[in-house]
């Protein structure tokens, strides 16, 4: 009697990919984190842009480390290549967009521990090296950033000496003018001048009152005789007149500049 077993269905015995690979996937697929990793223009590889951030927040939520080294050496272990030596960027013929099926295909290559440790020592000394790379640029820039202090130190110190300088002069000129100020003669030097001021201004009006009535008699005195009749008479007469206007102008501007003198020196003795 034969019974008709079923069969098998074809693939069943196939195993998945490993959890490393899926993992990885979805880091790599999740679009909120394109910043950070990301797949390459022909979906053929991946790129860390930041490897630093990648460790702190991608890792730890898909592996139980955060250590960016220790992930490097398992992609290292399963076929994966650095392409790119200026950036972190890795590829597998069958870790592609879109093909998650092909993951099944990367198997984890079986090494020595002597080729472990030497890939190890590789990866620590390229990461070594970019440390060393890293601490001489910061101190190229510390070294800067002092030599900038110190010439603000120096820019400062001037600007204050300057400062003290002139706040010197200040104090120095405020106590001459104190004491000048204060000193009776100074004060009494001030009155002498403005008297000999005023008493100069009389003497030079009474000087041009004195020089008009002379001006006036020898125009009288040099009248012509009567023979000349009225008309000589009334020019002369003419004459008294605008020389009168005259007078009484320069009389006037006289006076109005004795009186802003006047004010001038009231204000000045007011002030001091």
């Amino acid at each position: 009697m034969e019974f008709n077993l079923p069969v098998p269905l074809e693939g069943l015995k196939e195993t998945g990919p490993t959890a490393f690979l899926t993992k990885t996937y979805n880091i790599v697929e999740d679009s909120s984190t394109n910043k950070i990793v990301s797949w390459s223009r022909d979906n053929n590889s991946f790129i860390v842009w930041e490897p630093e951030i990648f460790a702190l927040i991608c890792l730890p939520r898909c592996f139980k480390h955060n250590n960016f080294s220790s992930f490097v050496r398992q992609l290292n272990t399963y076929g994966f290549k650095k392409i790119d030596t200026e950036r972190w960027e890795f590829a597998n013929e069958y870790f592609l967009k879109g093909q998650r099926h092909l993951l099944k295909n990367i198997k984890r290559r079986k090494t020595s521990s002597s080729q472990t440790q030497t890939q190890t020592h590789s990866l620590e000394g390229r990461e070594i090296e970019e440390m060393r790379r890293d601490r001489v640029a910061l101190v190229v820039e510390l070294e800067r950033l002092r030599r900038k202090h110190e010439t603000m130190k120096t820019h400062l110190h001037s600007m204050e000496e300057k400062l003290r300088v002139t706040e010197v002069k200040q104090d120095m000129m405020l106590d001459f003018l104190l004491k000048k100020i204060t000193k009776p003669s100074f004060l009494e030097g001030l009155r002498k001048r403005k008297k000999q001021g005023i008493k100069n201004r009389e003497q030079k009006q009474e000087v041009m009152s004195s020089s008009h009535v002379v001006e006036v008699h020898e125009t009288f005195v040099k009248a012509e005789p009567d023979e000349y009749g009225d008309e000589l008479h009334i020019a002369s007469m003419e004459d008294q007149g605008q020389e009168g206007d005259e007078l009484e102008m320069d009389s006037e501007g006289i006076w109005k500049g004795f009186m802003l003198s006047e004010e001038m020196c009231d204000l000045e003795e007011h002030l001091i």
